[in-house]
Formats: C-alpha cells, sequence, structure tokens
C-alpha cells in the first residue's frame, strides 16, 4: 500500500511537469519531500533532506559551472565563430557537406559547453550559415540539435554527474561512450541523407554577411580551448572543475592577454547565470537522492526492483529503448525530472552495477537531448528558425529511438567487452556461472561442521579444546584441525564454518593480562565475526584461565548466532555467511602495508578469486588510476561497493590485470 501511495505522488508531479503546471525545479524537491512523508519519513528528518540535499552533487554542479566560465570565454572571445566561420569557408556551396561539417563544429564545441546560453551563442553563428549556404531550416533546426546530442555524449560536466551520482569512474564508460557516438554519428548523417533528397524547399535567410566574417580571427592555438578540457580529464585524470578553469585562462590569455581578467570576471558571472537552472535542479535531485536513502524511503520503493526485471535482456531493451519516448516531458525516464527516482531506486537495490544504469541513461538521453518539446534549447531552436516544436520532435524521434535501441542492444550484447562485467544472466555460457560458484559453496557432507583451530601455543590449544566441547554441547557439530581455510576454495573442505582460537598474554604491572579471541570464517577464509574477552591473572597464567574465557567467547558466538539466524543458518548450511537483501558482493578487501603498498585479502571461491584476484596481490591502480592518487580511504571503500573494477596487480615480480565479473548476490 505504502509502495502505491509514492507511486501515485511520483505520477501526480510527472503529469504536473508533463502539463507544464509546474517546472522540475519545483517539482523535484517537492516530489522528494511529498514522496518521503508517504513513506513514512518522519517529519523531523525533511530538513536534513533539504540541507543535506542541497549539497549532495555539490562536486556536479561546481563542475557545470566552470563548464558555463569556460563556455562564455569560448564564445565571449570569438573563439567559436572562428571555428565555425573556418568550417563554413572550407564548406564551399555544398550545402550537404557544410551542414555535416558545421554538425561535427557543433558537436566538437559541446564536449564542454553546456547550458541555454552556450545554445544561443552557439546557434546563433552556426543556424544563419547553414540556411544562407542553402540548408532549409526544416534540416537545419534538428540537425543542430542532434549534433549538439552527439558531442554532449562526452560532455564533462554531464560525466561529473555521472561519476559522482552513481560512483563509477570515466575509464568504466570510455568504450561505451565512443560506440554510442558512432551510432549516433551514424543516425545524424543518416537523417541528413533523407531529409534533403526529400526537402525541396530553400532557406532565404537575410544576413549581414560582413557581420559573420570581419569578425577578427584569434590566434591558431586558441582554437584547441574547446578540446583542452578533454586532454586535461582524459589524459591526465583532472577534476572537471579544475581543467574547464585552466582551459577558460588559456583562452583569454591567448586571445586577449592584457583583458584576460575583466573577460574572465565577466565570463563567471554570465556564465553562472546560463547554469543557474540546472544547478537549482541539481539540488532539488539531490534532495530525492538523499530521500531515497531514508530507511523508510527505501523500504516502500524496494518493490519497484523486485525479481532482478532489469537483468532480463529483453526487458533492458525494450524498457531504455523502445520505450524510450517516455523520457519526453520530464517523464519517468528522464533522469533530469522525475525519471531520477527510478533510477535512484534501481542504484539503492543493487539489481545492476551502476555503469550499466548509466548506460541506460546515456541512450535514453539521446532521444531527451533532440526530440523533448519542453527542453528550454528546443524551444529556443523552434523559434529561432521558425520550425514549429512539434515537428522538429516528429522528424527526429525515429532516429533518436533507433539510436537508443541500439545504445541497449550494444549493452545486453556486448556488456563483458563494453564494461569488463557480466549482467544479463541469459547471455553468460553455463560455463562460466558454473566456475563462479564451484568453490564458494560448501559440499554437502561439510554442512553444519565447524570446523575449531588454535595458534599452536599451548594456552590457545586448550582454548579451542574448550571452545570446540561447548559448541557441541549446544549443539553444533565440530571438529579440530589445523588448517588455513584461505589456502584453497570451498569444494573439498570439510567444514562450513571456521573457527580459530587465539591467545595472548601482556604483562602488566598488576598481574598478566590474558586475551583469548575467537574468529569466525566462513569455508573461503572471508571472516564473519571476531570476540575478545581478557582479564588480570595473577601469575603464572592457568589452563583454566584460558577455559574460563574461552567458554565466555563461546557464549558470543552463540549470541551472534542468535540474532543473525538466517546469516548464520547460512554459514553452516552453505559456507557463506549472508543473507537475502544483502548488496551483491566480490569478497575482497584492501589493506595498507608497512611497505607502503596496497594488497588485497581475497575469499578463495569468490567472484574476486574467480577473477583472478589472490591474498597478498600488491594493488598499482584501479580502473586505470593509481590507488594512491584516489586516496588510501576511498581505494579501500571501493571493494565493498558491489561493482566490477578493473586492476593492474603486482605478483611475485610480474605485473597483470584482472577485471572482476559478475559479483555474488544470494
Amino acid at each position: 500500500m505504502t509502495a502505491l501511495l509514492v507511486l501515485l505522488i511520483f505520477a501526480a508531479f510527472a503529469v504536473a511537469m508533463y502539463l507544464r503546471a509546474m517546472p522540475a525545479l519545483v517539482a523535484v524537491p517537492c516530489m522528494a519531500l511529498a514522496m518521503s512523508l508517504a513513506a513514512g519519513v518522519p517529519v523531523h528528518r525533511l530538513g536534513a533532506i533539504v540541507t543535506n540535499g542541497a549539497v549532495q552533487l555539490a562536486p556536479v554542479y561546481v563542475a557545470v559551472v566552470f563548464g558555463a566560465l569556460l563556455g562564455r570565454v569560448t564564445i565571449e572571445t570569438g573563439i567559436a565563430r572562428t571555428i565555425v566561420n573556418l568550417a563554413a569557408e572550407y564548406g564551399g556551396e555544398q550545402p550537404v557537406a557544410l551542414a555535416l561539417g558545421l554538425c561535427l563544429i557543433v558537436a566538437l564545441l559541446f564536449t564542454s559547453l553546456s547550458g541555454l546560453g552556450g545554445i544561443i551563442m552557439v546557434a546563433t553563428i552556426v543556424l544563419p550559415i547553414m540556411m544562407t549556404a542553402g540548408v532549409p531550416r526544416t534540416i537545419a533546426a534538428p540537425l543542430f540539435l542532434m549534433a549538439f546530442a552527439l558531442g554532449y555524449i562526452f560532455n564533462i560536466a554531464n560525466w561529473t554527474f555521472y561519476t559522482k551520482y552513481f560512483g563509477i569512474v570515466p575509464a568504466q564508460l570510455t568504450r561505451y561512450a565512443i560506440a554510442l557516438a558512432l551510432v549516433d554519428a551514424v543516425a545524424l548523417v543518416l537523417f541528413a541523407m533523407v531529409a534533403f533528397r526529400r526537402e525541396r524547399g530553400y532557406a532565404t535567410w537575410a544576413i549581414n554577411e560582413a557581420s559573420a566574417n570581419d569578425a577578427a580571427r584569434v590566434p591558431a592555438v586558441a582554437l584547441v580551448t574547446p578540446v583542452l578540457p578533454l586532454l586535461l580529464y582524459y589524459a591526465f585524470a583532472m577534476e572537471a572543475a579544475p581543467a574547464f578553469l585552466i582551459s577558460a585562462a588559456f583562452g583569454a590569455l591567448v586571445v586577449a592577454p592584457r583583458s584576460a581578467v575583466s573577460q574572465l570576471v565577466a565570463a563567471a558571472i554570465k556564465g553562472l547565470e546560463d547554469v543557474a537552472p540546472a544547478i537549482l535542479l541539481f539540488m532539488g535531485i539531490g534532495m530525492l537522492l538523499v530521500a531515497t536513502k531514508e530507511p523508510p524511503f527505501a523500504a516502500a520503493l524496494q518493490p519497484l526492483a523486485a525479481g532482478g526485471w532489469i537483468r532480463n535482456p529483453l526487458a533492458y531493451v525494450l524498457i531504455f529503448g523502445v520505450a524510450s519516448p517516455l523520457v519526453l516531458y520530464r517523464g519517468p525516464l528522464n533522469p533530469f525530472g522525475v525519471g531520477i527516482a527510478v533510477f535512484t531506486v534501481l542504484l539503492a537495490a543493487h539489481v545492476v552495477p551502476p555503469v550499466i544504469l548509466v548506460a541506460a541513461i546515456m541512450a535514453v538521453v539521446q532521444v531527451q537531448n533532440v526530440c523533448d518539446p519542453t527542453n528550454t534549447a528546443n524551444v529556443w531552436i523552434a523559434n529561432f528558425t521558425g520550425v514549429p516544436i512539434d515537428a522538429i520532435t516528429k522528424r527526429t524521434l525515429p532516429y533518436q529511438v533507433a539510436v537508443a535501441i541500439a545504445a541497449c542492444l550494444l549493452v545486453v550484447l556486448a556488456t563483458p567487452s563494453l564494461f569488463s562485467v557480466r549482467v544479463f544472466p541469459a547471455l553468460v555460457p553455463r560455463a562460466s556461472a558454473q566456475e563462479l560458484t564451484a568453490g564458494i559453496y560448501a559440499p554437502v557432507a561439510a554442512r553444519d561442521v565447524v570446523a575449531v583451530d588454535d595458534d599452536s601455543t599451548k594456552l590457545g590449544v586448550v582454548a579451542a579444546d574448550t571452545v570446540s566441547s561447548a559448541l557441541y554441547t549446544a549443539g553444533w557439530r565440530t571438529i579440530r584441525l589445523r588448517d588455513d581455510p584461505n589456502a584453497r576454495d570451498c569444494a573439498e573442505k570439510k567444514y562450513a564454518a571456521y573457527l580459530v582460537a587465539q591467545t595472548s598474554i601482556f604483562h602488566l604491572t598488576q598481574g598478566d593480562d590474558l586475551d583469548v579471541g575467537l574468529r569466525l570464517a566462513d569455508c573461503g577464509g572471508w571472516i564473519v565475526g571476531e570476540w575478545h574477552d581478557h582479564e588480570v591473572v595473577a601469575p603464572p597464567v592457568r589452563a583454566s584461565d584460558a577455559t574460563a574465557l574461552a567458554t565466555a567467547g563461546v557464549q558470543r558466538v552463540l549470541e551472534w548466532a542468535k540474532q543473525h539466524r538466517v546469516r548464520s543458518r547460512n554459514l553452516l548450511v552453505l559456507g557463506v555467511a549472508v543473507q537475502p537483501g544483502d548488496p551483491p558482493t566480490y569478497f575482497y578487501a584492501f589493506f595498507k602495508t608497512a611497505d607502503g603498498n596496497l594488497r588485497a585479502y581475497v575469499r578463495t571461491g569468490g567472484p574476486a578469486y574467480a577473477a583472478g584476484l589472490r591474498s597478498g596481490d600488491v594493488i598499482e591502480t584501479i580502473d586505470g588510476v593509481e590507488w594512491w592518487r584516489l586516496g588510501t580511504y576511498q581505494s579501500q571503500q571501493l571493494a565493498y561497493d558491489g561493482r566490477a573494477h578493473v586492476f593492474e596487480i603486482q605478483r611475485a615480480g610480474r605485473e597483470s590485470e584482472v577485471r572482476l565479473g559478475s559479483p555474488f548476490v544470494l
């Protein structure tokens, strides 16, 4: 019932935006608060949702602001006009060639430009040139929007949203983005070929040719300004904001060094005005993100992701490809409208790796950027060219939907090649799935058996014997043996769980402090829990002291099993301490050693082990970035995000690459 109420509120705000009764800037934060109340979030938490949500995506809109600064510098210094005029000069009297050449320039510019201001300034240069050269206005308007969408695939500010919101790294998207751009480019060229063949009318655009060509040419070196942030971002792993800032300063200094400071100040102010609506929308999206993390909200929306429907390749293509027009009018698939709630729920549910969700977003955004009549860019282009806005939608929608479908097909057919993960079960060979689980579970003969080990000390043996006897008395099947559970997988193990007793003695002035620790692990050596009991006794420490502390430790283990019945039962039956609802995991962790290296600890038989990662491996890079650039804590946290990563490792003096596949999900 709660989920239904949340969906009704969702639909109400969607209809309000569809009918333009409420702009997305207002609707998204209101939707976040209304859906939170409907889900049962306490009223006193609403303030935290607003406050924390407003800054949740701060890195995103900081990148947007600096991107707008670069856009204004590129336009105000004449760099954009010079690039376009060069294309026009070499276009000659071939309207088709000129149009496609200008589209290439527009796409290049919008890898770094963003916002309505950038659209207006570039369009006021490009569209008159197109139409004066004989490109019909009914073709020029759609082509401009398609070129904009093509360049926006690589837009750095947009990628900042993907990486910060969904927690992925740029390297995970690069191959897919290139493939999507090729598909989009083919659609653009096909549209141009078909449209020019059918169109018989020619533009009669009045333009002052002198004004278009008399502008002073900028230095040739300044023409690299729009692509400079791409070089800094991709080649040197620089954050988007400083990449934009350096590029803007470069452009201003090269074109007009004496007025560079005033140029940058003016560009910053105008750029901020350009992207102010986007910043407000990102604040609302941040509120929605924070709201969905509230436990009542997450519980209410969980049924939306139940059943793992998105992991069905046919469903993925149908929803994000065939049904991609649902992105229009800020619809349920629009990530910059009400659709952000859908993607956030899927993200929180860990149904598929986040990069697969981003791939879906990038597919549907190709429809939204070109065809959505509610886009301010589309409205302005339609008014500027005199083409009805619904005509632009009707002419471009078949091509862009085809792009979305092709993009989704690429995802489901080539996921391992594009993203280095396996997601869709129907496309994974049976042998691969068997290989993943062959050694992760304990054999049937080992069920309910707990191996009790010791640390080879006299007191450790006493403690382990006590633990084994006490657990047996409590109804557990135990065996005493000496083993290293991390040395091999679980396929032939005699036990489902492994418990080791370790003792330590600290000599104090008031006596000897005896510590007895019990560490519980699964059959692959993955640590489940650890308990310590200690007591200061008069020296020398006696066996009875170890027995008493070990007995107390057993009570802690039994209490844990009682509090976590499902997890402890699966540990004893399957050899893995998991329960339904656990997020996907690869069963590995990172730790920094005294030599300064970052090393791995890997559960034998787990997905990371199957991918080739081993305990003790030295980690060099994570997703192509040196781990020390990411930071020790950040690198360690990546091991628990349930996402596929690519590692450069060193083992026994040899370097190799490890690509994670599918995570473990019960």
